[in-house]
């Protein structure tokens, strides 16, 4: 097996395939391009990339036209609505709003919390065939809690149409995917624990895993130690340190599920597992879930 290893979406993109592929089919150059073409249409450090276009747009009923973005957007609030909003791709005003606070070193007010909270909402997202459009000014889409996954299903797919077999697939260290298995044995996954040490090992068949932590990116306003992700239905960054680690069939599934859990707390994977016809497991000494998650319809395709 060979790895090759290029920065694309603002990390690291790790793709290992067999040292002999198929005669005539670059897969390397298919994975990366094809990560290329979505880190166009989702980074929101680009400026001409399409979210950023969209985000310019908000409150402009024509939106934006764009058949890719309009299939990204739609994977996202799909993954919303499964999880009752704890994942939402329309958290962005917040996110800045917090952004902000800590580059002052001050919260901000319930006022302002408010104020960004009513622009959050995957419901005022419309999506009409190739045109999406948010309904009111100041909102934002940020993929960063699914496009990496987003990516890598689409790679995925290219990858087995071209006859790819085996491959592993390492986005940021946070998103992986398996196809088929190495030369000898299954591909083993290590999880490290936020803390030092591991947290456990698995192994990943024809599968996607996605692992999400409050652990690293913390902020100290006051008193108070406050992690990178936000609950969007309350618009409060979230105190607990946690990691979840997600299993799934699809990587877009398995990176919004990790961010819906962390969200919704250790207490709610088993509530979360039963409603979606998943099994779960909660390690309560290593603060990791494991739940199996169906792939979305709109993924199917």
């Amino acid at each position: 097996m060979v790895t090759h290893v290029r920065p694309r979406m603002g990390t690291l993109l790790a793709v290992t395939l067999p040292a002999r592929g198929v005669p005539g089919r670059p897969d390397w150059s298919t994975a990366f391009g094809t990560a290329t073409a979505w880190e166009r249409v989702m980074s929101h450090h680009a400026p001409t990339s399409d979210v950023s276009r969209l985000n310019r747009l908000a409150g402009d009923p024509i939106g934006l036209i764009s058949r890719r973005f309009a299939a990204a957007i739609a994977v996202g609030c799909g993954l919303a609505e499964r999880t009752g909003g704890a994942f939402d791709p329309t958290f962005a005003p917040l996110a800045r709003l917090w952004r902000n606070a800590a580059r002052r070193r001050r919260p901000p007010s319930a006022r302002l919390v408010e104020r960004a909270r009513r622009l959050v909402g995957w419901r005022a997202v419309t999506v009409d065939g190739p045109r999406v459009s948010l309904a009111s000014e100041g909102m934002a889409i940020d993929f960063g809690a699914v496009g990496k996954g987003i990516a890598l299903d689409r790679i995925v797919r290219r990858l087995r149409r071209r006859g790819c077999r085996s491959a592993i697939l390492n986005f940021g260290e946070s998103s992986l995917v398996a196809i088929g298995h190495p030369p000898r044995g299954r591909w083993r996954i290590v999880l490290r624990h936020p803390e030092g040490g591991f947290a456990g090992e698995f192994t990943l068949d024809e599968q996607a895993c996605s692992t999400s932590g409050t652990w690293g990116q913390t902020t100290r306003l006051g008193s108070a130690v406050l992690g990178h992700i936000v609950d969007p239905r309350s618009g409060q960054p979230l105190r607990r340190r946690a990691q979840v680690t997600v299993l799934a069939p699809s990587a877009a599934v398995a990176e919004a599920a990790s961010t819906a859990l962390l969200v919704l707390g250790r207490r709610a994977l088993d509530d979360f597992a039963r409603n979606h016809g998943v099994d779960g497991r909660d390690d309560r000494r290593e603060h990791v879930g494991v739940p199996r998650l169906s792939r979305p319809r709109s993924l199917e395709h």
